[in-house]
């Protein structure tokens, strides 16, 4: 088989550059190179090619920071992997994009050396988180405050974008507040959040003041940000002007977290995927942790790495795995697969409630409250019950309906 040679429009490689990336086909062209200038990789060169115009080309210039390289063509892409990794090991991080959506595949170029494996067609959003990762450090990051005293503070973050992590955080909120105990959904995403709106309810319009102005912060300023979805159901979010940019401190999250312990008994954080300070933050302080994932082969990598992330942002916060719309994706991977990918075991099932979706949406009303069939309620009951804490009173019970959640 003759080898592709790299075609890149005349560049000339550099001697150090942020991003290489050789694909053979000319829409992920396109979404890379607007990919790169988004991230403000300046120097990066995407050109025509896959692994083989890859190894050529490395074997002469110094390798970049980050190699995307297609292996769309490639007869063994796992030892095509392995020996790209090879010339960029201790410089660059090598991302491998193709057409085979197969877990055993992605497994294979994993413990080649691929840092993430991308299947074609490829999103703008996708390359963008997956290069983020790769081109971050290594080391585990600084822990930012410590852990939470008074309102217990329960971090809900999706593996991929449309697990449906606010559709539970606003389920589990309201089902506390069922049992009159003050709770408070704090959603993060201060352009794009959409709790508010599940509950046809205006954002507020403090809540980037509190964020930026610690110094103000008291529980009169919350009381007035919040809008109220019941008599104990308070949620603080925001709908900021896309094109405004800001800066929110840690010290302005801590403080509004601080107030909230002293006020509510429970604090519901939906956190974005996005992983700012602030995101990192709150997995770093949280009491438990849950990772909403569906069981696709992107949510599994996904899963898997935000498992990675949080053993090294939070001291000791239990974090458990969330298969939520299950049997309501297409090429789902079966359960024990998805387990074994990720390395741990899948702690709450849902299944996939189309009549309960659909309800929830036309009402404005919580999963919970539109969920009618059996099944459904029992799934949501226990997964309020292990977030908030109730699983660790109901395992002295011989008849405990609950699975437990923190041993011993």
């Amino acid at each position: 088989m003759a080898r592709a040679k790299p075609q890149m429009s005349g560049a000339i490689m550099p001697l150090e550059t942020p991003l290489l990336a050789l694909i053979a086909d000319d829409t992920t062209r396109e979404t890379l190179r607007a990919a790169a200038r988004q991230l403000g990789l300046n120097g990066a060169l995407v050109g025509e090619g896959g692994a083989a115009a890859a190894r050529t080309l490395l074997a002469t210039t110094k390798p970049p920071r980050l190699l995307v390289v297609d292996i769309s063509g490639s007869e063994d892409p796992a030892q095509d992997i392995e020996a790209l990794a090879e010339l960029c090991k201790g410089a660059g991080a090598v991302i491998a994009v193709g057409l085979v959506n197969d877990v055993r595949l992605y497994r294979r170029l994993r413990d080649a050396g691929a840092e993430d494996y991308l299947v074609k067609p490829v999103s703008g959003e996708m390359l963008i988180a997956a290069m983020t990762a790769a081109l971050q450090p290594k080391e585990a990051p600084p822990k930012l405050v410590t852990a939470s005293t008074g309102a217990r503070r329960i971090a809900l973050i999706g593996a991929r974008g449309g697990t449906g992590t606010t559709t539970l955080a606003i389920s589990i909120a309201s089902d506390l507040a069922k049992s009159r105990r003050k709770v408070v959904v704090l959603d993060l995403d201060l352009h794009f959040g959409s709790t508010a709106i599940s509950l046809d309810i205006e954002p507020g319009r403090g809540l980037r003041d509190l964020l930026t102005h610690p110094d103000r912060i008291d529980t009169l300023l919350i009381d007035a940000a919040a809008g109220r979805a019941g008599d104990h159901f308070h949620i603080l979010s925001a709908e900021e002007p896309l094109e405004d940019s800001f800066e929110l401190s840690p010290e302005g999250l801590a403080a509004v977290l601080d107030t909230l312990s002293g006020t509510a008994e429970f604090v519901v954080i939906d956190v974005p995927r996005v992983l700012s300070p602030l995101s990192r933050q709150v997995l770093a302080t949280a009491d438990i942790i849950g990772i909403v994932t569906d069981l696709s082969l992107p949510a599994m990598r996904d899963t898997q790495r935000l498992v990675a992330l949080i053993k090294n942002v939070s001291d000791d916060a239990p974090t458990v795995i969330i298969a939520n719309r299950v049997g309501g994706v297409a090429g789902e991977i079966g359960l024990a697969d998805f387990e074994r990918a990720i390395g741990v075991k899948v702690d709450y099932s849902i299944r996939f409630d189309r009549a309960a979706a659909v309800a929830a949406a036309e009402s404005a009303k919580p999963f919970a409250e539109a969920a009618k069939t059996p099944q459904t309620q029992k799934a949501l009951r226990e997964l309020t019950d292990g977030l908030s804490g109730a699983v660790s009173a109901e395992k002295a019970k011989p008849a405990s309906l609950f699975k437990g959640l923190f041993g011993g």
